[in-house]
């Protein structure tokens, strides 16, 4: 089997040998799958046995991590661990974690998502640690490219614009994606092309609310249909939530502004964008109110003069 083209995201990862532990912080916890994979891919093609274990926080709890890694393997030449995310790790695994990476067993392969700021500075600053800190951009762009790739091992086509609304639509988590492409396979039997209408109809959004839904009564300034829809939203979510809606409001804007048949003026499309800028922004530390408290007002000032 043919390995899936790495993303240019992770190339300087895989023009060396693999390393003790891959780090991905940021946006970039859910790339932790799409890492594993490329790397079992490329020891497939190579003819290197390995395998895959992926901890639960309860695994955590009842193994040592220490003499897991530690322990031999007598049929795979090298053993990928898939961690929880660091942020949530008590401190005594952490530290134990922390102790093993300064003399790592070299048929071990750790893949660390970490969602925590000091906790990511405080491993990669570990020699031998791979880490990256993708942007939001980045990881949509890299999960669509990798979206794009195995439908098209398949003989299906799923243009990238496609794609990127798959990842908007049903997170930014690889081993989401892929589930949910499987799902369009069985859906799609008899079509050769796959877009936006069949991923509506078979993929489950990752949230309570359509994000695309929402950003439509933006734009169209229906006030107590996207306000609406913002209170459910805000019911259930957590704050790196808030940054996935600034994401899909803004991509959703950028093509209707690209799209010559589509009725939102360049003013209009601006106005929406400027404020997203404001909320992304204030969520970086530059404003003392909560996620939700910035997001509903810039959209009170957006929905001015709205019907509701």
């Amino acid at each position: 089997m043919k390995p899936f083209p790495v993303p240019p995201l992770f190339q300087p990862w895989f023009s060396h040998s693999p390393a003790p532990a891959y780090l991905l912080s940021g946006e970039g916890g859910g790339l932790a799958d799409l890492v594993a994979e490329l790397w079992l891919d490329r020891f497939r093609a190579e003819g290197i046995t390995a395998e895959l274990i992926r901890w639960t926080p309860a695994d955590i709890e009842r193994e040592s991590m220490d003499a897991v890694f530690r322990t031999p393997s007598f049929f795979f030449r090298f053993r990928m661990f898939i961690l929880p995310d660091l942020g949530d790790l008590k401190k005594g695994p952490r530290d134990v974690l922390l102790g093993y990476l300064g003399a790592p067993d070299p048929s071990v392969i750790l893949v660390l998502p970490c969602s925590d700021k000091a906790t990511a500075r405080s491993f990669s600053a570990i020699p031998g640690v791979r880490s990256t800190a993708p942007r939001e951009e980045q990881v949509v762009s890299t999960l669509a490219r990798a979206a794009v790739s195995r439908m098209r091992e398949t003989g299906k086509e799923l243009s990238e614009d496609a794609a990127a609304f798959l990842v908007r639509w049903v997170g930014m988590d690889f081993a989401r994606v892929k589930e949910e492409l499987g799902k369009l396979l069985s859906y799609s039997a008899g079509l050769r092309e796959i877009g936006e209408e069949e991923i509506r109809a078979v993929c489950i959004s990752g949230g309570a609310v359509d994000p695309f839904r929402l950003a439509e009564k933006l734009v169209h300034r229906d006030k107590k249909g996207c306000l609406t829809l913002f209170r459910r939203f805000a019911a259930g979510a957590e704050a790196a939530d808030y940054h996935g809606l600034v994401g899909a409001i803004a991509w959703f804007v950028r093509r209707r502004l690209a799209d010559k048949g589509t009725a939102l003026a360049p003013h209009r499309g601006g106005e929406i964008l400027a404020a997203l800028s404001r909320i992304d922004r204030g969520m970086k530390g530059e404003s003392r109110l909560s996620p939700e408290q910035l997001f509903e007002i810039q959209l009170l000032k957006l929905l001015r003069d709205g019907p509701g």
